[in-house]
């Protein structure tokens, strides 16, 4: 992972976290895997397919090796991303229950 993407992740949790606050999720474990897992799977799919993909239509057929190098490439960010798709299911769904119970509780009670 790249410094820039190191730096936008942290910085989408940080929105993520003040979102998660402004909810009033409680800080804990699971906020912070909701935080973590959620920015690093939209800045990652986003460079995917902002430069990955591209790169790997563009490339000359000539170039095979840099073609091979680049699906190697592929198949470690698709496994990152997989790994984090998977890593956050338990805690969202954690967060949705809080969000339907909080919406199903009239105001005020």
């Amino acid at each position: 992972m790249s410094d820039s993407e190191t730096g936008a992740i942290v910085e989408l949790q940080q929105r993520l976290r003040d979102r998660l606050a402004q909810l009033g999720f409680p800080a804990g474990t699971t906020s912070s895997n909701v935080e973590h897992h959620m920015a690093e799977i939209a800045v990652l799919g986003r460079n995917f397919a902002e430069h990955t993909l591209p790169l790997f239509l563009s490339l000359s057929l000539e170039h095979r090796e840099s073609l091979a190098q680049l699906i190697v490439s592929i198949k470690c960010d698709l496994e990152q991303l997989r790994d984090s798709l998977t890593d956050v299911e338990p805690d969202l769904m954690d967060l949705m229950h809080y969000l339907n119970d909080q919406a199903a509780t009239p105001e005020g009670t």
